[in-house]
């Protein structure tokens, strides 16, 4: 977020940047990533998700320059409140300042780089780095240095030493994101028509959303892109993969009647008409509230508005994910720790007007279901896993992944289901859209630093 009196200019001095370290091989990747698929994204090469160079490439063109998902605001209710997550392998502090601004600092001293936080959330007036003592203020300025006259007298100008911040953070329906790159465009711009869908899943109720429960953390050794492109609607491996978890009633049978809406910079959803069915087990007042948030969406939004809630799963280029069902909300975010292994976040969310036995049935449904023992979770962890295990091998890294389902079946959403939908969308559930447009702005974004 930028500086509220000048709002060009960031609110911690900014620094001379550093020209980038960029290897042979980097600049190789960086040439090759359009021809490492097929332009349409209907072919995708295997390296894409073994090859060191070009992870380390996603790291400069791609978390550092979209905007990426930190965490719910209701995960700050007060001032000075904070969490720490990380911005791709960048280890960040979130962070609601005295004023109650929002801020996002790199969390590491500026005198010799350790971790000034290191706890996951709480409040603070200030962090201070346990190598040096040196101390921040929630607003990123170096207020303290130990003994700091006698050992520098007055060559130190502490105003030059404050934290790294994030020049860009803002929010969406309760949603945090930021983003490294300076020039990067509003978030509003870069959500573009995913904007509308979103509104649909944060905005049913006054006062909005909240997450309940913290935040899951797991890890899985599986590259970051293969979650994100699964939660962007495949919708395909739901009958083998999560079989046993259909037979179990956990959801019902999945049919071909649905859509895959493409929005724009990456950015998709899926669902089946009428939205996700998780099953039949729901509260019968939460199945009251359900009906009655259908009613005023269709009033609002005309008779399509039913078929688009629960709006089902979806990727946020380019890691956060979300699942919303009739019975849950779940978002995700894929942390790269390395070109084959994520650290995932999860949350569940539901809306702050709603009863608290209702959000204790819901936190329930999200445990079973996608927690980080849940019956779906652990089926695609485990497929994920082996995926990646499959690529590690000299042979096992040649030729390409294929994503040409339903190739040629777009159209514009409101042509197929009228206004005021936006986006391009498919007349099928099981069809590879999503995914080719999720790889087309990932070659994109690969190619040219300044998408």
């Amino acid at each position: 977020m930028s500086d509220p009196e000048n709002p060009a200019k960031p609110a911690t001095t900014p620094r001379t940047p550093l020209p980038p370290l960029v290897s042979a091989t980097a600049r190789i990747a960086s040439l090759a990533a359009k021809d490492l698929m097929a332009e349409d994204g209907s072919a995708v090469d295997r390296r894409l998700f073994v090859d060191e160079a070009v992870y380390r490439l996603e790291q400069e063109r791609i978390f550092a320059k979209c905007w990426l998902y930190l965490g719910h605001d209701s995960a700050l209710p007060e001032n000075q409140s904070f969490f720490t997550t990380t911005m791709g392998e960048d280890p960040v502090i979130v962070v609601r300042d005295k004023t109650g601004r929002l801020r996002a600092f790199l969390n590491s001293c500026s005198h010799r780089g350790a971790k000034v936080c290191r706890v996951d959330s709480g409040t603070a007036r200030f962090f201070k780095c346990p190598y040096h003592a040196w101390t921040f203020s929630t607003e990123g300025e170096l207020i303290a240095v130990p003994r700091i006259t006698a050992v520098y007298g007055d060559s130190l100008d502490r105003s030059q030493h404050g934290l790294r911040e994030v020049p860009h953070v803002d929010t969406f329906g309760g949603m945090i994101f930021a983003s490294w790159d300076p020039e990067a465009p509003t978030l509003r711009a870069y959500l573009g028509d995913m904007a509308f869908y979103l509104d649909l899943m944060l905005s049913r109720m006054d006062g909005g959303t909240e997450v309940i429960g913290g935040v899951h953390k797991w890890t899985i050794g599986v590259n970051w892109k293969i979650p994100a492109e699964n939660f962007a609607g495949d919708h395909y491996h739901v009958p083998s993969t999560h079989g046993a978890g259909v037979e179990m009633g956990f959801r019902s049978q999945l049919t071909n009647n649905g859509y895959c809406i493409q929005t724009g910079n990456g950015h998709s959803i899926g669902s089946e008409r009428g939205g996700a069915q998780q099953g039949t087990a729901v509260p019968t007042e939460y199945e009251g509230f359900m009906k009655q948030m259908r009613s005023e969406l269709v009033a609002k939004y005309g008779e399509t508005a039913d078929a688009f809630v629960p709006i089902g799963v979806g990727t946020i280029f380019p890691n956060m994910s979300f699942l919303d069902s009739a019975r849950f909300r779940a978002f995700r975010v894929w942390h790269p720790r390395g070109v084959d292994r994520i650290e995932v976040h999860s949350w569940c969310v539901v809306d702050k007007a709603l009863p608290p036995e209702l959000k204790t049935a819901v936190r329930r449904q999200y445990s079973l279901a996608f927690g980080p023992g849940g019956i779906f979770e652990q089926d695609d962890g485990d497929i994920w896993q082996s995926v990646q295990d499959a690529l590690r091998g000299h042979i096992g890294r040649q030729g390409r992944f294929h994503y040409r389902m339903g190739l040629g079946r777009e159209t514009t959403t409101s042509e197929r289901y009228g206004p005021p939908f936006p986006g391009s969308c498919s007349d099928m559930l099981m069809t590879e859209a999503n995914q080719r447009a999720f790889y087309r702005h990932y070659a994109t974004v690969m190619a040219d630093p300044t998408s």
